[in-house]
């Protein structure tokens, strides 16, 4: 039996993308035969069984809580790591699965075993990590790192690890999540989008490193199409240029089974066509929602950009616009809503086949 101490910095319920992910990759483990699986966090803000319901945690996957808490979001990384390197069920389990640099180092300074997942190129985006990557990946008890693109591979590899130490594994979804699948007047009517002309749907964090001034900027040059962005949680700076625009529409951050209706109601996905998050924040490499957008079967329109491009390939599975340039985008939009022909063939949804997407989805 593989016992695994899956271990979550942060505090519950959480609406960051990562939380999402690493919880739902948890319960699909738990799930597996052969692997018992629980998930170590900090005192959540809500009940357990809330956080369960929240964030749809498999039965399967146990929940611990380690006394670990402060306000201070590097204070907080620090308490818990420290807690999961003394923990004595820990010290029971034969794997430590992290996300998180600071658990990784006290873990494996305790003397687990540590298997380390990411998706950001950190070697390349802060230089000043290298010597502590390269010593934890060079580790007796580094089992593996788990990446979520090429992209952020290379780096690592860049450092000198092993490359047999080194895999990728695209995210993926659970089909089963997606059901029931819904027509686009049944999922307009559920989430009161009556307009007239296409809808083009963002779904995920709204904030200035997302790339969506340059969506505000095409939806200027679009009046006849309808922008619906999907995920805010306060009244920021893209809400407040949003609200210079009459085809500009916010709606609040939505549980998962609330963002699939948005999903089904769109005439096109987007993934805002620009490279600041990937190149300046460096806090999106293939997006999670792609795999959303890929389960929806929509038309998925996005940067042609070097992580995507492992995944989307222009007129196959996506349209790929030029990044950074509105006034092309808007033009190649434009193409795009006025071929429906092209719309539909584009809008098959990812089926998973011997455990690969026949849209280059790798299911998790």
């Amino acid at each position: 039996m593989l016992r695994l101490a899956v271990t979550y910095e942060n505090t519950l319920p959480c609406s960051q993308a990562d939380a999402e992910q690493f919880i739902a990759n948890a319960s699909a483990l738990a799930k597996r035969d052969g692997i018992e699986a629980s998930l170590y966090v900090p005192p959540p803000s809500t009940r357990l069984e809330d956080v369960r319901r929240l964030h749809s945690v498999a039965d399967e996957l146990k929940l611990e809580v380690l006394q670990s808490h402060s306000a201070l979001i590097g204070v907080q990384h620090l308490h818990h790591a420290a807690a999961v390197s003394r923990a004595a069920e820990v010290r029971r389990s034969t794997l430590v699965y992290t996300r998180n640099l600071t658990v990784m180092l006290a873990a494996l300074a305790a003397g687990h075993r540590v298997a380390y997942e990411h998706y950001r190129p950190w070697p390349v985006q802060i230089p000043p990590l290298q010597p502590l990557l390269r010593w934890s990946m060079r580790h007796p008890n580094f089992v593996g790192g788990i990446l979520h693109s090429n992209y952020a591979r290379r780096s690592y590899l860049e450092l000198g690890v092993a490359p047999n130490k080194l895999r990728t594994f695209h995210n993926g979804f659970d089909p089963g999540r997606f059901e029931p699948r819904l027509t686009r007047a049944e999922a307009r009517a559920a989430t009161d989008l009556q307009f007239d002309g296409p809808v083009i749907v963002y779904t995920g964090r709204i904030n200035e490193k997302k790339g969506l001034e340059l969506v505000l900027e095409i939806a200027a040059r679009m009046p006849e199409a309808n922008f619906v962005l999907v995920g805010s949680e306060q009244q920021g700076c893209i809400e407040a240029a949003a609200a210079q625009h009459a085809n500009v529409h916010i709606r609040p951050w939505q549980r998962f089974e609330e963002v699939t209706k948005f999903l089904f109601a769109a005439d096109v996905l987007l993934i805002p066509p620009s490279m600041k998050p990937l190149e300046e924040f460096g806090c999106t490499v293939v997006p999670l929602k792609l795999f959303s957008y890929l389960a929806a079967g929509r038309a998925i329109v996005a940067a042609n950009a070097p992580d995507v491009r492992e995944l989307l390939h222009h007129d196959e599975n996506a349209f790929l616009l030029k990044p950074d340039d509105a006034e092309r985008a808007t033009a190649d939009l434009r193409v795009l809503l006025s071929d429906n022909d092209r719309m539909e063939r584009l809008a098959v949804p990812a089926r998973v086949v011997d455990g690969e997407s026949s849209r280059a989805c790798r299911g998790v």
